[in-house]
């Protein structure tokens, strides 16, 4: 996979998904400790297996993903609501995004 930017955002994190080499633009909507919901600008297959890696308060957490619902966000235009999984194909580290969304205070 390609190396990836970072940003210092925390609260909307911008960073790169990585599907078999090819990168998109993703905007982190929602994430829990069994998933995520991403934007996207272009649509990503159901099935899909990637590595997402997102920076949050200047730190990358990195996890595997399945893509499990791609829909396109109606009068957005090239928008699309991706929802992902988080697989279990490593123990989560302390640099999983899945561990850093067990760790944040609920609201």
């Amino acid at each position: 996979m390609s190396e990836t930017k970072r940003t210092s955002s925390s609260t909307t994190p911008q960073d790169l998904l990585a599907v078999l080499g090819k990168e998109f633009s993703i905007r982190l909507l929602n994430a829990s400790p069994s998933g995520c919901l991403l934007q996207t600008n272009s649509p990503i297959e159901v099935g899909t297996v990637a590595t997402l890696r997102v920076a949050l308060d200047g730190r990358d957490f990195i996890d595997d993903v399945q893509v499990v619902r791609c829909q396109p966000v109606e009068g957005a235009g090239a928008r699309f609501n991706v929802g992902a999984q988080f697989l279990w194909t490593n123990a989560p580290g302390r640099l999983s995004l899945r561990q850093a969304m067990m760790r944040l205070p609920a609201d």
